[in-house]
């Protein structure tokens, strides 16, 4: 209210100081929590809302059915995932090292082989040149039997320059004309020498060819057939032996990776449920992880985060008792905003109070005046928040409601107007239903729209956010004209109505208000269309 208000609404003012001992202020206990989770005007849990899905365009659809088709996918724990990606990549490596290993040796027996082949083909040859030409077929064939006691030796052989057998560790052979095998493999190639693979029986086999050169003439030739079966059996003999280390190693690997994992994942599950809660409101939830490493740290934070929003909560719930939630909202945001420094705005102020209200106050005890103002607040409140109404203060029995201000509201006369009608017919249905230990309340509203200041006023110890200016006090002025049951409207409000369909009104002329050379064109607002 302004410093030059009517005398009648000092007097009601002084004659509530009377009660000194009682706190006239509303009961907000019984009050909606302005700042409580609940939306203010949907009256919806907006922490409920454990995902947030953007609604506004093609942006929100896009988000909505991307999180749809997440919820539809085969949930896989993450402790699952890290144990199996780490089981795998370990029977990867073991497997990769063993067959590597594997491959190596084999192909180092294999030229181990070929050595002793190579060796043994060439001791044959020296030793046979003189026999050979001697036709010394006993000590030929005993040269060729020595060298097949050798287990790798299949067979050896040796022929003259004509093609005939003459020592051969089958003895049934000798005499015979000797026919090389065909569908060989040449491995390595010399001059006089030829190292081949063959297949027999299904299993390759080493043959060997080397010359019987005597004084630089080739005299005979000798064959040598070596089989690589041994090897083979020792080179899949080792194959099982890896292949069990191998699995043994990656089940020690699995329960290694799975204890790891679940080191890992139980600290993130109770992060996940911690971030939960606080998306619910539950700022009283603690993350326990006793673990001295980077999770032990981020649970520190973690609390510290949920301990801060607790402290920032019970701020925004404690601050929004007293101003609106919109005005919470900025100076949390936004401190230093221009906004708080002041500016002109086109809004529009609605000032109601009781009629009578010392008379009826003088026969009531204290806790009855209280329970009266209670109800009578929660009217005003109700009604103002339903259309973008905006409480800036209670005086004694008076309220003042702001519309277009702090936030710009296009349509503010007309949300004042049926803030009015509501109010009008709550404290109906309030008499109505009797239920406070009262008589029926009459109430007086005024409306006045136009060009105001609006900003904190105030020392820097305590500011309000409020507006001031000439049209503030004309709409102070329209409520001690108006009689109970009344609703006063100036004609700047009336002509910034758009819609003036949703209620009645009449024209009341114009009149004189104080502070004012000029008159105030003023309308009584009836009743709603709407019932």
């Amino acid at each position: 209210m302004t410093s030059d208000s009517q005398p009648s609404n000092d007097n009601k003012r002084k004659g509530m100081l009377d009660l000194e001992t009682v706190s006239l202020q509303p009961d907000f206990n019984d009050w909606p929590d302005r700042r409580s989770n609940k939306d203010r005007r949907s009256n919806k849990n907006r922490r409920k809302r454990q995902i947030p899905i953007k609604i506004d365009g093609r942006r929100g659809k896009t988000d909505r059915r991307k999180e749809m088709r997440r919820k539809k996918r085969l949930r896989i724990p993450i402790f699952t995932k890290l144990a199996a990606l780490s089981t795998l990549l370990i029977f990867m490596v073991i497997a990769t090292i063993s067959l590597s290993i594997l491959e190596i040796q084999k192909r180092q027996f294999t030229e181990q082989l070929i050595d002793l082949g190579e060796s043994m083909t060439r001791v044959v040859a020296t030793n046979a040149r003189d026999k050979l030409l001697g036709e010394e077929d006993l000590a030929l064939f005993q040269l060729v039997n020595d060298i097949a006691q050798n287990d790798h030796i299949l067979y050896a052989v040796i022929v003259d320059n004509k093609g005939t057998v003459k020592a051969h560790s089958h003895i049934d052979q000798v005499g015979k004309r000797y026919t090389p095998p065909k569908n060989l493999r040449a491995v390595t190639t010399g001059k006089d020498s030829t190292t081949s693979v063959l297949t027999v029986n299904g299993q390759d086999v080493l043959f060997f060819e080397l010359a019987i050169i005597y004084q630089k003439l080739k005299v005979g030739k000798v064959y040598l057939a070596i089989s690589q079966e041994k090897v083979f059996r020792n080179i899949k003999a080792a194959r099982r032996f890896l292949w069990m280390m191998t699995f043994v190693l990656t089940l020690i690997g699995a329960f290694l990776s799975l204890m790891l994992s679940m080191y890992f994942s139980k600290p993130i599950k109770k992060l996940r449920q911690g971030t939960r809660a606080l998306g619910l409101g539950d700022f009283n939830y603690r993350v326990d992880i006793n673990q001295n490493d980077e999770f032990g740290d981020l649970a520190h934070a973690f609390n510290r985060m949920a301990e801060d929003l607790k402290t920032k909560e019970l701020i925004k719930n404690s601050f929004g008792r007293y101003v609106t939630p919109e005005i919470v909202d900025k100076i949390i945001a936004n401190p230093d905003n221009p906004w708080m420094k002041g500016a002109k705005v086109t809004a529009s102020v609605l000032f109601v109070d009781i009629r009578g209200f010392t008379s009826l106050s003088e026969n009531k005890n204290p806790k009855g005046i209280v329970e009266l103002l209670n109800a009578y607040f929660s009217c005003v409140y109700d009604a103002a928040i339903n259309h973008n109404g905006h409480i800036n203060k209670f005086v004694g029995d008076e309220a003042m409601v702001i519309f277009g201000a702090p936030v710009s509201n296009s349509r503010h006369a007309e949300d004042a107007v049926r803030v009015a009608l509501d109010i009008k017919k709550r404290i109906l249905a309030l008499n109505r239903d009797k239920k406070i230990d009262a008589e029926s309340l009459l109430v007086g509203i005024g409306i006045n729209s136009g060009a105001m200041v609006a900003g904190n006023l105030g020392s820097r110890m305590r500011m309000e956010y409020t507006v001031i200016g000439d049209n503030v006090n004309v709409a102070s002025r329209l409520t001690s004209l108006a009689k109970g049951g009344e609703i006063l409207i100036s004609g700047s409000t009336y002509d910034l109505i758009k819609d003036k369909r949703f209620f009645q009104s009449e024209t009341r002329g114009r009149a004189s208000v104080r502070g004012r050379k000029e008159q105030v064109l003023i309308f009584n607002v009836l009743s709603s269309n709407k019932g």
